[in-house]
């Protein structure tokens, strides 16, 4: 009840103050003599925030959840899943937006009833991505490959799944199996950035720089603001002693966003790990 009278009386004391300042502006123009145009001003001014005040209070505002975001940022993530259903999209909207605020236990608890009411491929398929996503950010690794798998099972040919699980097989020092699919994202998805960052950054970790200088080189050919990939060429091109190259691919992730101190910091952790090596080795 207060929630209704509340408004109404806002409502009398708005046209109260309006209907207060046109007739003062009446008496003052012909009591006091005051030209019309003097006030007309303040008084139109006066008017405009009443009626102002008067929509707001009456007209219906559309409430926003704030889930708009999410449904943009992974536009291509959630692609159709649950397109004729706007409840159960909404609630998995709602698990990515637990999945980003790092709630992954709540957010998988969702995801897992959302699974149990999919009514297509097309609706799993984006439940068991994001399901892996929570497991991949949350350590648990085997759970999320296990995701992935099923998802591929589902729909072998998903780009983002192969880019994804090949990362995972890498961090777990599985290159053959990581490399596989890293192959397989770029061959369904050829201008894929993430795919070659991903394989490039694996070559990397195998000591083979002739491949990852030529991955990274694709990638920026495919997004050339990538500092993640400028960042490895400066490091490769300093291990290889290349100051030119190196210099080169410095200011470029410089200019990209790179914290040119780390990326320092980082050329330098290589180097002497390369020296170290060599140092083995020599013995």
């Amino acid at each position: 009840m207060k929630k209704k009278v509340l408004p109404i009386i806002l409502c009398c004391i708005i046209v109260l103050l309006m209907a207060g300042t046109i007739a003062y502006y009446v008496y003052d123009i012909y009591v006091n003599g005051t030209p019309a145009e003097e006030n007309i001003v303040r008084v139109l001014a006066i008017v405009v925030c009443a009626i102002g005040a008067l929509v707001k209070l009456f007209v219906p505002q559309r409430r926003r959840s704030g889930l708009e975001v999410y449904e943009k940022a992974y536009e291509k993530e959630i692609g159709q899943a649950f397109i004729n259903n706007k409840p159960m999209r909404k609630k998995l909207l709602c698990a990515i937006r637990l999945y980003n605020e790092n709630k992954y236990d709540k957010a998988l608890k969702n995801l897992a009833a959302l699974m149990k009411d999919a009514e297509s491929d097309r609706d799993r398929v984006s439940v068991l991505l994001f399901i892996a996503i929570c497991y991949a950010d949350a350590g648990f690794t085997e759970d999320a490959i296990k995701a992935y798998n099923r998802l591929l099972q589902l729909d072998y040919r998903h780009a983002q799944a192969h880019s994804n699980l090949g990362l995972l097989y890498d961090h777990e020092g599985n290159y053959d199996m990581a490399l596989q699919h890293f192959k397989k994202s770029i061959d369904i998805e050829p201008q894929n950035y993430y795919a070659y960052a991903n394989r490039a950054n694996c070559y990397f970790r195998q000591v083979d720089y002739a491949n990852a200088e030529k991955d990274a080189l694709k990638a920026l050919e495919i997004k050339n603001n990538g500092k993640e990939m400028t960042s490895l060429l400066a490091i490769i091109y300093a291990l290889e002693n290349n100051e030119e190259g190196k210099n080169k691919y410095f200011q470029m992730s410089v200019n990209n966003g790179q914290n040119p101190d780390e990326l320092k910091n980082a050329v330098e952790f290589f180097r002497k790990g390369q020296a170290s090596e060599e140092n083995n080795t020599a013995f």
